[in-house]
């Protein structure tokens, strides 16, 4: 992938962007003092979409990097944040105020009309996958608040957060409503700025009256950004200024995703609910990609297993090369590789294995076409396979070792049984090429 397959679809200081997922002609994204635009993808136009307010009233506080968000339940729904909750229900044509002031609004923190810098500002929006109309807003003040009703009414429930450890005046860098239910939501502060570098990360599952810390073994920074699994709520991620951390129990354990992901500080975190990949924004080195199929299905009872042979996701085979002049360019831009165009073949050793470890790629229930040599080492390996000729990739772990291509072996669209061989342990899953 290289430069050629980006496009810019916003100005300024670029912050939020949001694409319609049942249209996505329709993106929305935000520049420095909350100015949402709507960019037309197909007659490339980009329109201002900021809401007013008549003269007279209070001046509108928008954060730097101010929030927009688009509804689960309809994409038609915006909402955006400055110190009162906007929505429109027309792609942003008209806005409603659906909230009063859900800041501390205190005059001290507040900088006059027209500085760069606002406080008192709403920073993070969540409504409820599960719930249409139950949102939850977070503030760079440090207020966590709740509207069961699209707004009909709200609830401050900044103290109750805080009797369970999570600092009234901690910013408040996300709040995540889980898919699970209405009932349960996360939300994670940051003390940062005052030097504590401490993380602050909390769950509810009664709508905000009672909450416990699930920052379990976290270390010592910052969390920028939470996200649950859409399949398994037990998943979950966090970025602080140090990577990513991931817990398997729902927060009381949590590991560092290393491999070749660098030290950096992680800003927002996403998972395309298609591909199952995590996608991680950092501040300074881009935009990561890793899939994280095979933590949905490891837990304790895996890890007491000798052997673990993971699920084999069904693929496609990816068209790619024959068309575009990217090819061309040589050295002169920059690119950067994309995933296997094939299999990811995954297990997990508790001890090292005695002998080799082999791969059998069989017709389903039929003849074998290729065997293979895998890594054994303890913890979990991971060995790639191109479809189509089945040659050997780089492994996406970090493993720099390029493996030999082997035999050539057309693959066709159908089912395919894949056989572990460890020792003389035999294991075995399905799978299946896409058309």
């Amino acid at each position: 992938m290289g430069l050629a397959d980006w496009m810019t679809v916003g100005i300024g200081d670029g912050m939020y962007n949001q694409v319609d997922p049942t249209d996505s002609r329709w993106v929305y994204n935000t520049q420095e003092f909350g100015r949402p635009a709507r960019y037309d993808q197909q007659t490339r136009t980009r329109k201002i979409i900021a809401p007013t307010r008549p003269a007279g009233q209070p001046l509108l506080r928008f954060n730097w990097v101010a929030p927009i968000r688009l509804s689960p339940h309809n994409p038609k729904t915006l909402y955006a944040g400055a110190q009162v909750l906007f929505r429109s229900r027309d792609r942003g044509d008209h806005w409603e105020e659906i909230s009063p002031d859900l800041t501390s609004n205190d005059a001290a923190k507040i900088s006059p009309p027209g500085a760069a810098i606002q406080h008192c500002t709403i920073v993070t929006i969540s409504e409820s996958p599960a719930t249409a109309g139950v949102i939850w807003v977070g503030t760079d003040d440090g207020k966590v608040q709740l509207t069961k009703d699209a707004g009909g009414g709200w609830t401050d429930v900044t103290a109750n957060l805080a009797r369970a450890g999570g600092p009234e005046d901690a910013w408040v860098t996300r709040v995540l409503a889980s898919r699970a239910n209405a009932a349960t939501a996360y939300v994670s502060k940051s003390r940062l700025r005052q030097d504590d570098f401490r993380p602050f990360l909390y769950k509810t599952t009664d709508y905000g009256a009672t909450w416990t810390s699930v920052a379990g073994n976290l270390p010592k920074r910052a969390i920028n950004v939470i996200f649950e699994d859409y399949q398994n709520p037990d998943l979950l991620f966090v970025g602080n200024d140090a990577g990513v951390y991931v817990t398997i129990d729902g927060g009381t354990r949590w590991f560092a995703m290393k491999a070749n992901m660098p030290t950096v500080p992680v800003n927002d975190l996403i998972i395309h609910p298609r591909e199952s990949d995590l996608v991680v924004g950092t501040y300074g080195r881009g935009i990561w990609i890793t899939n994280i199929t095979v933590l949905r299905e490891l837990n304790d009872a895996v890890l007491d297993e000798d052997i673990h042979f993971f699920s084999v996701p069904a693929r496609s085979r990816r068209t790619e090369g024959a068309i575009g002049g990217y090819r061309l360019l040589g050295d002169r831009q920059l690119v950067t590789p994309n995933e296997p165009n094939g299999f990811t073949f995954t297990y997990y050793l508790r001890e090292q294995p005695q002998g080799k470890t082999t791969i059998t790629i069989s017709a389903a229930g039929g003849a074998t076409l290729r065997t293979l040599e895998g890594t054994s080492k303890i913890g979990i390996n991971r060995v790639a396979v191109q479809l189509g000729g089945f040659n050997f990739q780089q492994p996406p772990d970090g493993d720099t070792r390029m493996r030999p291509p082997g035999e050539l072996c057309e693959i066709s669209p159908g089912e395919y049984d894949i056989t572990l061989k460890v020792g003389e342990r035999k294991l075995t899953q399905k799978t299946r090429v896409l058309p």
